[in-house]
């Protein structure tokens, strides 16, 4: 257990670095960052992880990565006041989206019946545009059954999403398996 947290945090050296480098976070801070990745790591790997310790992570990474955001903006800010080039991407600037989506994934993996968890990882990935939902809505179609698609769709269709349906083209696919979606005169197919 031990050697795979180590692996996972040593994995996180070159960003951790970056972040340094770019004057984002200080040597102190990563120290920070580093003991509560461990502490989270190390509660997702022992043999029963609850829901909640991956919700945490998750939150915990989300709140890491806008204040990330948040000190960019403000180096990029002093940069452009001294006249230099604006900063480039970096290894940093998607490592934390990353390490995100790996928590969901590793979340849904243990957890694959809980609907609402599903929902929060289509909703990050709707709030985020990283282009993962067509992928995610895949894996739904995959691991539930139609029926339970339909009932997603159903909510997506209320939530004011069904225009993301409609472009990733799943109406097609429940034509495929066979399936309409039938919501009254609300879709025309």
């Amino acid at each position: 257990m031990a050697d795979v947290v180590q692996y996972r945090l040593e994995r996180m050296v070159d960003e951790l670095d970056d972040l340094e480098q770019r004057g984002l976070f200080n040597r102190l801070e990563i120290a920070e960052i580093v003991k509560q990745r461990r502490k989270f790591e190390y509660r997702l790997k022992r043999p029963c992880p609850l829901k909640q310790d991956f919700l945490t992570y998750i939150e915990y990474e989300t709140q890491l990565d806008a204040l990330r955001e948040l000190r960019k903006k403000s180096v990029a800010r002093e940069l452009k006041k001294q006249g230099n080039k604006k900063l480039k991407m970096s290894k940093s600037d998607v490592a934390g989206l990353l390490r995100i989506i790996e928590i969901y994934e590793l979340a849904l993996k243990r957890y694959k019946g809980d609907i609402d968890l599903w929902f929060r990882y289509l909703e990050f990935c709707r709030i985020r545009e990283h282009g993962r939902m067509k992928k995610v809505l895949n894996l739904v179609l995959l691991i539930y059954s139609p029926t339970i698609f339909i009932a997603f769709s159903f909510a997506f269709f209320i939530m004011g999403y069904m225009h993301w349906l409609k472009l990733l083209g799943f109406i097609q696919r429940f034509r495929e398996f066979g399936f309409m979606l039938r919501l009254g005169n609300l879709i025309t197919t």
